[in-house]
């Protein structure tokens, strides 16, 4: 339960603005100088100053960070002052603030990089290194996410495998590297060919997915052909040497037209593609409706 109010508290958080971020973190820094004024420099209060300027520098970056040190280190004195405390010298507590700033100001600063260090290793376990689009992993949370959206509201949901059509044999004939630019290129039109919303994920070796949530059956058919045509009319070559034609096959089921649960869309999707490369390859097939019962009850016909 704890957990889940912090995440929700996160979630919250990281939707508001730069600004709204500065209000909330100085409104934080405000209360904890009321405090300090009031217990007074025998009790220091420093250490809970760095909650707003973590929170600032984690949800609102460097600079955001940065003011929000300053704000506390004026905070702190200005509280110091209105308190009455006595010094040696004048220039102790101006020191003392300078002090404070400088502890608040690397606090800052390791939140920050601590924050882009862990953007930089979810975006790596996300993303394919090769052809920039979602890796398996990140594939199968997204569509597990959009299925259960899709059971709540009763909305649409579509699956589509492309896999490219011999690709095996352009890579053992032309060679890896060959191989590896065609795969870039086509996950540049998959990425270019999805909304926002939708997923483009690449599942291993040549085979790709696309998950497309609220797409009508006629729009679904539409990009269906789309991607396949701009697969088709790449006109790739490497070191001056023409990699020929590349197409592929695309196998689509749609939920819950298609299949009456989810834990059988990607049978379905699956089984298309599977009929597409026994119709000749270049092609999308879709698994139509009735016609998908739950696996591996009896074998799958799409068309």
């Amino acid at each position: 339960m704890t957990m889940e109010l912090l995440r929700a508290l996160d979630l919250r958080i990281a939707r508001l603005s730069g600004a709204e971020n500065f209000a909330l973190a100085a409104c934080g820094v405000l209360i904890i100088g009321g405090v300090d004024f009031v217990t007074g420099y025998e009790i220091s209060m420093s250490l809970f100053y760095l909650g707003p300027v973590a929170m600032a520098a984690w949800y609102a970056g460097r600079w955001t960070g940065f003011a929000i040190a300053v704000l506390s280190c004026m905070t702190w004195y200005a509280a110091e002052l209105a308190a009455g405390s006595q010094y040696s010298h004048p220039a102790i507590p101006i020191w003392n603030a300078l002090v404070r700033f400088g502890f608040f100001f690397i606090t800052g600063m390791l939140v920050v990089t601590l924050r882009n260090s862990l953007r930089v290793q979810q975006y790596l376990a996300r993303t394919d290194g090769l052809t920039g689009v979602y890796g398996r992993r990140a594939f199968e949370d997204r569509l597990q996410h959009d299925l259960a959206l899709a059971q709540r509201h009763g909305s649409a949901l579509t699956l589509a495998y492309v896999d490219l059509d011999d690709f095996k044999v352009l890579n053992d004939t032309l060679g890896h590297a060959e191989g590896d630019l065609v795969l870039r290129v086509v996950g540049r039109v998959l990425r270019g060919s999805v909304r926002e919303a939708d997923t483009a994920a690449r599942l291993g070796g040549d085979e790709f997915a696309l998950v497309l949530p609220e797409a009508s059956l006629e729009n679904v058919r539409l990009r269906a052909e789309d991607i396949r045509m701009a697969i088709r009319d790449l006109d790739l070559a490497h070191n001056g040497v023409p990699l020929g034609r590349v197409t592929a096959s695309l196998g689509i089921a749609l939920f819950p037209d298609h299949v009456s649960d989810p834990e059988s869309l990607m049978h379905a999707a699956d089984a298309a593609l599977y009929e597409a490369k026994n119709a000749g390859r270049d092609r999308a097939v879709f698994c139509p409706p009735g016609r998908f019962p739950p696996p591996p009850a009896r074998q799958i016909t799409c068309s």
